[in-house]
């Protein structure tokens, strides 16, 4: 009996601790197959994510060539700017048909050309706003024309990142991120102005209030005025660094009235003509004019003294080495010494 009631004791302990341990393997199973369709959710929504991408033709920002394109308006919300292709030139028609910087506007179209579009940011309506985009909000519209038709509007608004900016086409909801800034899109006709346009490259001739100076072959002398001005030469570096100034000389914007104070007048010649330049010096501006063209315009100070204060004397090469030698009377006498030493030992 003993025997018999031990062994129904075990049994029941079997099924019990059976009973109690398949709950726990159950949730454990269950856990793990969570886990898993987890994972292979992820795995799945990455995967289509990438293949989305890949799928994504990159498209050109521009329907048309930048070398068709001959207007553009550049604004912002309060200023705009717009710049006219005639013939070959770009021109600012709006600040006296002065020309464009070429090197500027080029670079733009570059980047304008070679910007393309793949993934956008968003593609919901709602979000123009908060991306600076839309009509109402935005940092710059740029709008290119052939001819009257409108080829491109362009719409950049907030910057998600170094020199990058959001970007909307007119009539479209998406939102791209491109590698342009708003910076390189001014909307002030000054920043347009071709800066060397008053340079006069390969002078070869000068003329201010006291020298002439007068390029022969590779050689600067002064035009002679009196008898003796032949025998002044000239200092060819100085010379050199005058002539530099007039090759590359930069104005900063043009000035609406007419600039009050002193006058330096200035004249140079090259192959292409002789122009005649008016500098001035109003307060702490200085400004310049030349013959050709019936404006005025800021400079820098430095551009300003390169040429305007360069007086005849500065021009004038110093006295030779053994020119000083010679008028120094110490070395007169060490020289005189000398040869009476020579002439002792020949005599002997």
């Amino acid at each position: 009996m003993m025997n018999q009631s031990v062994t129904i004791d075990v049994s029941k302990a079997q099924e019990q601790l059976s009973a109690s341990a398949s709950p726990l393997k159950l949730w454990q199973r269950r856990l793990t197959i969570l886990f898993i369709a987890q994972v292979l959710l992820i795995l799945g929504v990455f995967a289509y994510q990438e293949n989305s991408r890949v799928q994504v033709d990159a498209q050109p920002l521009l329907g048309i060539k930048s070398a068709d394109i001959d207007r553009m308006v550049i604004q912002d919300a309060s200023n705009k700017v717009t710049l006219q292709k005639t013939g070959s030139q770009w021109q600012l028609p709006e600040l006296h048909q002065l020309p464009v910087d070429k090197q500027k506007l080029d670079e733009i179209l570059q980047k304008l050309d070679g910007t393309k579009l793949t993934w956008p940011v968003t593609t919901t309506a709602s979000s123009h706003q908060r991306f600076e985009v839309s009509g109402t909000k935005f940092q710059r519209r740029i709008e290119l024309f052939q001819g009257d038709a409108k080829k491109a509007d362009l719409w950049l608004g907030s910057t998600p990142g170094f020199k990058k900016i959001h970007l909307r086409r007119e009539g479209e909801n998406q939102v791209y991120a491109v590698e342009l800034t708003a910076f390189e899109f001014a909307t002030a006709s000054n920043d347009w102005l071709k800066s060397d346009l008053l340079a006069v490259k390969d002078v070869t001739s000068i003329k201010a209030s006291d020298y002439e100076l007068q390029k022969n072959g590779e050689a600067w002398t002064f035009v002679a005025t009196t008898h003796d001005a032949n025998t002044q030469k000239v200092n060819a570096t100085k010379v050199t660094e005058l002539m530099n100034a007039f090759g590359n000389l930069q104005v900063q914007e043009v000035v609406a009235q007419v600039p009050q104070g002193e006058t330096t007048k200035v004249s140079a010649k090259s192959a292409a003509g002789e122009f005649h330049y008016e500098f001035t010096k109003a307060g702490s501006d200085y400004f310049v004019k030349r013959s050709d063209r019936d404006l005025y315009f800021k400079l820098s100070q430095n551009e300003f003294e390169r040429i305007a204060n360069v007086k005849k004397v500065s021009l004038l090469a110093s006295e030779s080495t053994s020119s000083n030698t010679a008028a120094d009377p110490v070395s007169n006498l060490v020289n005189q010494s000398m040869q009476g030493i020579l002439n002792g030992e020949k005599s002997n």
